[in-house]
């Protein structure tokens, strides 16, 4: 009988004939430890002794690192079953007395009177209570001051030798806990108990300090009669006045005042009492530090702000407006050049700067960075609309650059905001203005992938005619996908005047691979158009014209008619063997890895090549007897072209066969543009079963798209019949469109 079963049977009398049971390591097993599995099941003490007793131990600790001791407490445990476990794990670890976690673990999850009765055993045992947490240094009194333990549990603690003077590794007190959580009660126990009022301590806040930030006049007034020090400062020189008025508390900040505390004390980077309770947004305090005469006009050391500054950035119109009705300057800037309009639009407060434009803030104010408030409003990733079109409404000029020239639209662009760029475009920003690297919003739009954007910008005229030093083939990609899907921007790029546009530029660092200029498969046979790029093949290098030779790929209806343009046009130096025509040099590119740039001169060998695609054909299934036809190279081409015009509507069927591996990849030379249309094949698997693919799903089609067109040259990816039972079995890939499959893995 297997152990856990034993366990949840209850069967001691059959565990006792166990004379051993073998350890089983949690990484080597997704079963709990067999004691955590025993308290899960509420065993009796009677079993947890006994598979104690039979080799189990109770120091194993399950994946959150957690022993039989711990596990058991938080399971609330019988008490006698978590006093058992504390002896026994106490003989297996002696050290175990130093660490706190047993009694961390009863003040978390035992209820009073067991927390009680469990944390005084422990100490019977031996545990230390001053053992500390090694990440922070808190002891256990620390920690049941912070979670407000009952004032018993923590008078028992002091009682069985817990230091009230520990300090963690920041150096707080019991009773700097106690004065920040303004437990009165704990507070007075802690200093009857001799608990030092004033540490000797002096960068962190005083337990008296911690009082009048959090506290009430009863907890400051028993701390000043107990000898509380009430000048003392912090290492940034903080008053008890500064933390007071964070408290939003005129009473207390009156009391200290009326003490003789300096109300014009500044800490080291000149912050006044005026600055904090400004952070603070009590209007009541700002008041009344103001009538009582402290300086509003006072700026911080290292930013230089004020105390408008400090309002902006807590959003609160109220004191804004009571700020401004005293003197304070709505244009003073800080470090940055950045004034309270500015803080404010980083913030994307929408009540603050309409109020703060409507009390005549300068709308056109540039940070050090040239940033205008328009720019720090965008590139906040929560930016509103509403925000947006007041600034525009009310003049700002939404062209504006900054100092690396990006204008709002190219921030908007960066971050996923897609009504902003709309709004932004609506209302005039340029789309095709350049940062100083020359890229545009386009440009931006193509690093982050975002489709969306990309065909919202390219609606809008965005310029794809990119320098050299920007284009990417990711961009590229992006590029052909988007034109692909968007019926307005294949229009768009159909008509005359925007072919210009398409011109795309290479260099040698930028390897462009032919295949990209598929996107041409989208257009029907305009004369012009094939007119324009015979021009451009014509007076550019080898490079353009495997470009050409690809537009013969992409399945150009006319293909033959091209040809002999493309001919006529070729500079002489620009392919060697000036007998063939391009279209072989265009299978002879086929023929190389991918991975290698195409030797075109290198190819001499064509009666090989026309064999090669005999015999392609005859794998296929495809017109075998026109394939042993003798009509030659050019007329096997011809045909092939004939046969797709006279098939495309129809669906092809390549039979699987046993004996052979079958090299498809050509084949996208007859499924070619129409492939994308909806047109689709059949697979029929020497069963003479028919699988049909036609009505399957787009990441089906892509799988299946992807198969044909890797690689023969590529042995480690060749595709072996038995995997071909079922597209998902031989190929996973992601969901990237078909013309991304396409296109993919050609730099």
């Amino acid at each position: 009988m297997e152990i856990y079963q034993v366990i949840e049977e209850n069967d001691i009398e059959w565990l006792k004939e166990i004379e051993f049971i073998p350890q089983i390591e949690i990484e080597e097993s997704e079963e709990q430890p067999i004691l955590h599995f025993a308290i899960e099941n509420n065993s009796s003490k009677e079993m947890i002794k006994l598979l104690i007793s039979k080799g189990v131990n109770p120091k194993s600790v399950d994946k959150s690192k957690r022993n039989s001791l711990h596990y058991a407490i938080i399971k609330d445990s019988e008490i006698e079953v978590i006093k058992y476990l504390i002896k026994q794990i106490l003989k297996f670890s002696p050290n175990e007395k130093n660490n706190y976690e047993a009694f961390d673990y009863s003040m978390n999850h035992l209820k009073s009177e067991k927390k009680l009765e469990v944390i005084e055993y422990l100490i019977s045992q031996g545990f230390n209570t001053n053992s500390t947490k090694i990440s922070s240094g808190e002891t256990i009194l620390h920690i049941a001051c912070i979670k407000n333990q009952p004032l018993r549990l923590i008078s028992l603690l002091v009682e069985k030798g817990a230091n009230v003077n520990a300090k963690t590794k920041e150096n707080k007190t019991p009773l700097h806990i106690a004065c920040q959580n303004n437990s009165f009660p704990l507070i007075k126990f802690l200093l009857s108990k001799g608990a030092d009022i004033n540490p000797s301590i002096a960068w962190i806040q005083s337990p008296f300090q911690f009082a009048c930030q959090n506290g009430s006049i009863d907890v400051i007034k028993y701390l000043i009669n107990k000898g509380a020090y009430i000048n003392g400062k912090t290492s940034e020189d903080q008053t008890a006045l500064h933390f007071a008025c964070q408290n939003n508390s005129v009473k207390v900040i009156d009391f200290l005042i009326s003490l003789g505390l300096d109300i014009h004390e500044k800490t080291k980077d000149n912050q006044t009492i005026l600055h904090y309770a400004c952070k603070s947004n009590s209007l009541e305090v700002i008041q009344y530090l103001i009538e009582k005469g402290v300086d509003m006009n006072s700026k911080t050391k290292y930013g230089n702000e004020t105390i408008l500054h400090f309002a902006c950035q807590n959003n609160t119109v109220e004191v804004i407006h009571y700020l401004l009705s005293k003197g304070a300057d709505i244009n003073a800037a800080i470090n940055e050049n950045q004034t309270v309009l500015h803080i404010a639009c980083q913030n994307n407060t929408v009540e603050v700067i309409q109020y703060l434009i409507s009390q005549g803030v300068d709308i056109h104010a540039k940070t050090a960075g040239n940033r205008t408030a328009l720019h720090l409003v965008v590139q906040n990733k929560q930016c509103s609309n509403q925000v947006v079109k007041y600034l525009i409404d009310n003049g700002i000029d939404i062209n504006a650059k900054n100092n690396q020239n990006e204008t709002a639209l190219h921030l908007a662009c960066y971050n996923d905001n897609i009504e902003v760029i709309k709004l932004l475009i609506r209302n005039g920003a340029d789309v095709n203005a350049q940062n100083y690297y020359q890229e545009t919003p386009l440009s931006y739009s193509i690093k982050n992938g975002d489709i969306n954007k990309i065909q919202l910008l390219l609606i809008n005229h965005a310029n794809i005619n990119l320098k050299k030093d920007v284009i990417t083939e990711k961009f590229v990609n992006v590029f052909i996908h988007v034109y692909s899907i968007n019926d307005d921007l294949n229009n768009l790029l159909k008509s005359n005047d925007n072919f210009s546009d398409l011109t795309i530029q290479s260099n040698n660092s930028f390897k462009f691979k032919v295949h990209k200029l598929i996107l041409l498969t989208r257009f029907d046979n305009n004369e012009t158009i094939l007119q324009k790029f015979i021009n451009i093949c014509s007076q550019k290098s080898k490079k353009y014209v495997e470009i050409a030779l690809n537009f013969i790929y992409t399945g150009f209806p006319d293909f033959k008619e091209f040809i002999q343009q493309l001919n006529q046009n070729m500079r002489k130096n620009e392919i060697q063997r000036k007998s063939r025509k391009p279209i072989f040099d265009f299978f002879d590119y086929f023929s190389y890895d991918q991975k290698t740039k195409p030797q075109i001169e290198k190819i001499t060998d064509i009666q090989k090549k026309e064999d090669k695609l005999k015999e392609f054909f005859k794998e296929i299934g495809i017109e075998s007897n026109w394939i042993e036809s003798k009509k030659g190279r050019k007329g096997i081409l011809e045909d092939l072209h004939k046969l797709y015009q006279e098939n495309q509507n129809k669906d092809f069927t390549i039979i699987i066969s046993e004996e052979k591996e079958i090299k498809v990849h050509k084949l996208i030379l007859i499924l070619r543009s129409e492939l994308f249309k909806g047109m689709f094949l059949n697979v029929q698997d020497s069963s003479n079963q028919v699988h049909d693919y036609s009505k399957k799903s787009n990441e089906t089609i892509q799988q299946l798209i992807h198969f044909f067109y890797h690689d023969e040259f590529d042995k480690e990816k060749e595709i072996k019949k038995e995997e071909f039972k079922d597209l998902k079995d031989f190929y996973q890939l992601n969901q990237n469109s078909i013309i991304d499959l396409i296109l993919e893995d050609l730099n």
